[in-house]
């Protein structure tokens, strides 16, 4: 589980690497590799990446002012960001009315975080130690 975990963080890697490069040349990517004009992101997506980014920074400021802060992991944002992004995007695609097709990219952001999940959680990451 470990390894997929890896894999598909290293995936994500490239991917968000691709569309960064290519943004820097006025080309636009949405996911998982369909190119668009500028300034064609639909509004459902921009939003739900829009208000997922910034709860996911609303929580970790929440934990720094109630002094519950601690070190965490990169992936640890990560998941948090993911997180939010699934709830928010359920909800948003909802009240848009977003075509049905958009439902499967939410589905495979939360398959993501499923397995990412398991593989970083400390009581779930024992069960795949090697022996």
């Amino acid at each position: 589980m470990r390894l997929l975990a890896k894999f598909l963080v290293f995936c994500l890697v490239i991917w968000l690497l691709i569309v960064s490069i290519t943004s820097l040349f006025g080309v636009s990517i949405q996911f998982p590799f369909t190119i668009i004009e500028q300034g064609e992101l639909p509004f459902h997506r921009m939003q739900t990446l829009r208000i997922a980014l910034f709860l996911t920074l609303a929580f970790y400021g929440l934990q720094f002012v109630l002094g519950l802060s601690k070190e965490v992991y990169p992936i640890s944002f990560v998941k948090i960001y993911i997180f939010n992004m699934c709830i928010v995007g359920l909800v948003i695609f909802y009240t848009l009315d977003a075509p049905k097709e958009e439902y499967l990219v939410l589905a495979f952001w939360l398959a993501f975080l499923f397995i990412i999940n398991i593989a970083t959680t400390s009581r779930y990451r024992r069960l795949f130690k090697k022996m």
